[in-house]
């Protein structure tokens, strides 16, 4: 008998293992005075950290008529603050040898940077002087703004298919604040004044609506004292006001539409389902389910639509979450609309046979070890990946990520727990089909 699959085994259970181990570590948890989260991780075996600034502000918060204020806001953390000029932040860690990135989603914003550990001073300071003094003004907001409306006209023209990213979620999210482009449009974007934005810093980029996550090569105690001394001083912002929940019904408008589109080469699908009503646990269950439909070249989806059936030319999605909310998306490309027209009725049997099939105890055993991998690569992985993991959950939360509950909740998930959810949720009448055809 062949002993490569038995090593096999033992490998992925030894590095599950050795990487349960290194979660379990406890991170450094406290709360500056002025409401800032503060987690630390030491993992010395590089010679490197990463520093995470997560801030409560996405296009969730974006005032009416003001799309993209969010993420003009991303843009404007980099045009300089009291101390550091303008772009300045970029040359301070590029000439330490360091990386850095943004991001900003539906309701959060990332600020990351990985450095030399010798180089942590810089980074608190850099990132303790933008929330404290960032300098706004008319000139800068009116540069930004240019930079982000050339760049979306850009995207425009070479991503075409990306315009129906944003369609299917104004069709999902019938709502301001849940259904906008996250870029806004050229004409919000617009109407946005140095006012608005400075408005939008003091209510969200404040010390009680984000967390600071550090990871790498540091001691705990030390960083604690560098902490407090960069960031102790910042005043604490205004409480931020909930968002009102969406007002939106179960009722959706043009479920299934085929838009003519001159801009684009090839026939493509975009699917969307919109998750409600959630009841305890039906998130981890729709994370599950979505390795088990479109995570992967083994998953269901990929393997009737690409490999089995050869009816899509490419397939990317994933499940979204939106507050209360959670969506399934998904776009694929096709030769010709007979392919698409294939394609969707696929689509609708995997949909059809999650609600009348048991998953067999060969898939669930496999999503079940997937979701263990990608978890320990997300929280155990590189330092980077660890302070944006922690820093996600604890923002999302209120929590640092539980290893032994999230695995015991993973234990328990069986077929029938699976079936039931898709019984409940995957309902023919919420699926959202676009057909985007070329001239």
């Amino acid at each position: 008998m062949s002993l490569i699959p038995v090593l096999i085994t033992l490998s992925r259970a030894e590095t599950f293992q050795t990487r349960s181990a290194d979660i379990a570590s406890a991170p450094d948890h406290f709360k500056l005075r002025n409401g800032l989260e503060v987690i630390v991780y030491r993992d010395d075996s590089l010679p490197l950290v990463s520093v995470v600034v997560a801030y409560g502000a996405g296009s969730l918060h974006d005032p009416e008529d003001r799309a993209g204020l969010a993420y003009l806001m991303q843009h404007l953390m980099f045009q300089g603050s009291q101390n550091v000029g303008s772009l300045q932040h970029v040359n301070y860690i590029q000439n330490a040898g360091g990386e850095f990135n943004a991001t900003t989603t539906f309701d959060k914003t990332f600020f990351y940077e990985t450095v030399p550990s010798n180089q942590l001073g810089l980074v608190l300071w850099l990132e303790s002087d933008r929330m404290n003094s960032l300098e706004i003004n008319e000139a800068s907001v009116e540069k930004t703004k240019e930079i982000l409306i050339n760049n979306e006209r850009q995207r425009n023209l070479q991503e075409p298919y990306s315009r129906y990213y944003f369609l299917i979620d104004q069709i999902l999210y019938p709502d301001f604040s849940y259904g906008h482009p996250l870029p806004g449009s050229e004409d919000t974007i617009r109407r946005i004044t140095a006012k608005d934005a400075m408005n939008f810093y003091r209510r969200y980029y404040v010390p009680n609506n984000s967390v600071l996550c550090i990871s790498g090569d540091v001691e705990p105690q030390k960083v604690r004292e560098q902490v407090s001394r960069y960031f102790e001083t910042i005043p604490k912002g205004s409480e931020t006001v909930a968002v009102s929940p969406a007002g939106f019904g179960s009722i959706y408008s043009s479920r299934d539409q085929t838009m003519i589109d001159p801009m684009v080469t090839t026939p493509a699908l975009q699917f969307g389902i919109r998750m409600d009503n959630l009841q305890p646990g039906d998130n981890f269950l729709c994370r599950l389910l979505e390795y088990l439909l479109i995570n992967g070249k083994t998953s269901r989806l990929y393997n009737r639509l690409i490999k089995k059936e050869r009816s899509a030319l490419y397939l990317s999605g994933g499940l979204e979450e939106r507050k209360e909310f959670l969506s399934f998306k998904m776009f694929l490309l096709a030769n010709n609309q007979t392919m698409i027209n294939r394609s969707k009725k696929i689509v609708l049997d995997e949909f059809d046979r999650l609600k009348t099939e048991m998953v067999t105890e060969k898939e669930l055993l496999k999503i079940k070890n997937k979701y263990k991998l990608d978890y320990f690569s997300r929280t155990g992985g590189t330092n980077l990946s660890r302070s944006l993991a922690l820093a996600e959950t604890f923002l999302s939360e209120g929590r640092l990520p539980d290893l032994p509950s999230d695995l015991n909740n993973l234990a328990r998930v069986n077929a029938y727990s699976i079936y039931t959810l898709a019984r409940r949720q995957f309902k023919e009448e919420k699926y959202c089909f676009i057909t985007i055809l070329p001239r």
